[in-house]
């Protein structure tokens, strides 16, 4: 299972949202053993001048609330920017 997770911020906020996102993937992974994370972004603003970034979680720790509850609490405890949306995609058998 892949936990995909989007939001939208204004371009100047970038530096912090990236370190912001980076230590919590950091503390995550530490939290998770097996995790992976990864941050993507499309490639230009949106007409409000907003970019819009997404979080890749997979591994089999992404399927556990405890994860999903820990991903929200260092979110808003590191003031990332909200809303977040979540999507959960699962593999073609």
């Amino acid at each position: 299972m892949n936990l995909y997770v989007y939001f939208k911020f204004i371009v100047a906020d970038h530096p912090l949202v990236s370190k912001c996102i980076r230590d919590m993937h950091d503390q995550l992974a530490h939290e998770f053993p097996g995790l992976v994370c990864e941050l993507l972004k499309r490639p230009l603003p949106d007409q409000d001048g907003k970019e819009t970034w997404m979080e890749v979680y997979s591994g089999a720790v992404t399927n556990t609330s405890d994860f999903n509850e820990r991903l929200a609490e260092l979110a808003l405890k590191s003031e990332l920017p909200q809303p977040r949306r979540n999507e959960v995609f699962i593999p073609i058998e």
